[in-house]
């Protein structure tokens, strides 16, 4: 009886379980350090989050993944007080605008489980979804995931006594956030225009809204490496393909020198409103 006084007082009894998927990652491991993992095809960089949610400078590091768990893991969970760990999996990922999709009370939760229902020809078999959609039309943004991969995830992560509390793809989440950023204000007199460019680890998502509609999505996972041309190339046709008045919107898991800079070039005269800095991907998964 003691401790359940003692849980109430303190207030640890209203706190959310640590595997709890629906509750913010803060709330659920106050006070504890936990750590961020962020996987692509070849390479693997994990970064602290401190009892006081400070979010430690990254260690990087090539290679197959398999061999990356053996190497790190140990050091990962040494970094955390009892191995809990959020991933960022951008690699072997497709993220789509897709119109019509439904969107009857409890969808979302029911294209988790029974997927083939909610998305009928668009389904895939194998493949794991989430689905992100635009209160003011009828289009969605839809990722798709390999199943096998987030599978052999969660098996690396167990087999090395890891303890996996949050899977999610690190580009998808940053695309959110920025559409979050710009699109404050729902059934506005003022829709908004704009190119927003979301880039984590190499991967890289760029979607065009004109007036509140999402016309047009490209998505590359493990598309750069250190030298920007193909980022470039993918985000440089868009400049004939937005509207006079839409601005630029980039929201990078780190900075990335000399990006917005290059952005400058290729869309002369427009605003660029830069959500980047650093641990920015860390920040969002914690505060959510």
């Amino acid at each position: 009886m003691l401790p359940l006084i003692k849980s109430v007082l303190n207030f640890s009894a209203f706190r959310p379980e640590p595997d709890d998927p629906l509750a913010a990652w803060k709330s659920r491991f106050p006070g504890r350090a936990t750590a961020l993992i962020h996987i692509n095809r070849s390479s693997m960089t994990y970064r602290s989050i401190g009892r006081k949610g400070t979010v430690m400078e990254g260690v990087a590091k090539k290679g197959e993944i398999k061999d990356l768990f053996a190497e790190l893991a140990h050091q990962i969970k040494d970094s955390t007080d009892d191995g809990w760990v959020v991933v960022s999996l951008d690699t072997r990922y497709v993220i789509s605008v897709e119109n019509n999709l439904s969107r009857k009370k409890g969808s979302e939760e029911t294209l988790k489980k029974d997927p083939r229902s909610i998305l009928h020809v668009r389904y895939e078999k194998g493949k794991r979804y989430s689905v992100t959609h635009n209160p003011e039309t009828n289009s969605s943004l839809l990722l798709t995931c390999d199943e096998d991969q987030i599978k052999r995830i969660e098996g690396l992560c167990t087999g090395h006594g890891l303890k996996l509390g949050r899977l999610c793809c690190g580009t998808y989440v940053l695309l959110r956030h920025a559409l979050t950023e710009i699109n404050t204000k729902r059934g506005s007199d003022a829709p908004v225009s704009a190119l927003v460019v979301a880039c984590c680890g190499g991967s890289v998502c760029v979607l065009s809204q004109d007036k509140d509609n999402w016309i047009e999505l490209r998505s590359r996972p493990d598309l750069y490496e250190g030298d920007l041309q193909p980022l470039l190339d993918l985000i440089s046709p868009f400049a004939e393909r937005i509207g006079a008045e839409a601005g630029l919107v980039l929201a990078c898991d780190e900075p990335i020198a000399g990006l917005a800079e290059k952005l400058a070039e290729i869309f002369p005269g427009r605003a660029l409103n830069d959500l980047t800095k650093p641990g920015l991907l860390a920040d969002l998964l914690l505060q959510n």
